[in-house]
Parts: structure tokens; sequence; C-alpha cells
């Protein structure tokens, strides 16, 4: 396959954090930034786009003091215990997505590629155990193009140290 750099000019890219991700067929995913073999990976368009969502909504409202209102309140809900069926997490969800929306389109120009500015997220499904809630999204683009990320979120245990 020839990549045309051409459509890439001038546009901004990101690293590629959620790696192996495809948008049609099987997911392998690799939870590494740098690989043995890779110096790193970049991206940009779509999947860009959904590692933009997926830090929003991983970062809790508030906990970035140079960026107090970047982030929103699905962790904060979680860690609290308050997400026991699939209707609080699809409530949480949707606050998330509002505030998420705001966040994203805020820092958007006219001047971005339509493939990396935010149009919709839409939460297609959930799986709840006692130790984790895991949520399927698939995250579109103002071109149309999507991507689903699933983000298994699980409560890890506090060690304290005497």
């Amino acid at each position: 396959m020839t990549l045309n750099t051409a459509q890439y000019q001038g546009r901004i890219f990101d690293l590629l954090v959620l790696r192996g991700a495809k948008p049609i067929g099987d997911v392998l995913l690799s939870q590494t930034v740098f690989g043995p073999d890779s110096s790193g990976e970049i991206c940009t368009g779509a999947q860009m786009l959904a590692q933009r969502w997926a830090l929003e909504f991983l970062t809790v409202t508030g906990s970035m003091t140079f960026l107090p209102d970047r982030g929103c309140d699905f962790m904060i809900a979680f860690y609290r215990g308050a997400l026991r069926s699939e209707l609080d997490v699809t409530q949480a969800f949707l606050a998330a997505e509002a505030q998420i929306r705001l966040n994203l389109r805020a820092e958007e120009t006219d001047a971005m590629n339509p493939e990396e500015r935010y149009d919709s997220a839409e939460l297609l499904g959930v799986t709840i155990s006692p130790e984790a809630v895991s949520l399927r999204v698939n995250i579109v683009s103002l071109a149309g193009n999507a991507r689903v990320i699933i983000l298994p979120i699980s409560v890890l245990p506090i060690r304290t140290v005497a």
C-alpha cells in the first residue's frame, strides 16, 4: 500500500496510544506506547479524535489544576460505587458525553480537518462486574468517520505502606 502523504500536509497529528485498533475486523490491542521494534507511532483523523475523547472521558473534572474544566464526572461516579446497573452507567455516560462535547468543541477550530473534529459518541454496550465496568463506545467525527473503542475500567485495590 502506498501512503499518500499529500493528504496529511498542514494537519496536526498525535502520538498513537490506542495501538492495534482496527476500524473493521479483529481488534488486537497492545497496551504499549513504544514497543521493542518501534520508537512510537503517530495517528491523525478519527483515531486521533478517539484518543482525545478517551482522554477526556478518563480524566476527572478538576484533577488538572492547570485545566480545571477538562475531563468529566464519569470516573467519580464509578469510584464512588454509584454505577450498579446498566441504566446507571448509561445515565453517567450521557452526562459525561455532554461535558466532553463542550470540552472538545471548545478547543476545535474551523481550520481543523473534519475527521479530527467531534460530532458524537454513542454507548454501544456495557458489561458490569463487581470489580469493573467495560464500555464499547462509537466515536464519530464531523466528517462521519467513526472508531469503536473499548474502555475496560477496573477498581484497583489501594495498598498503603505503614
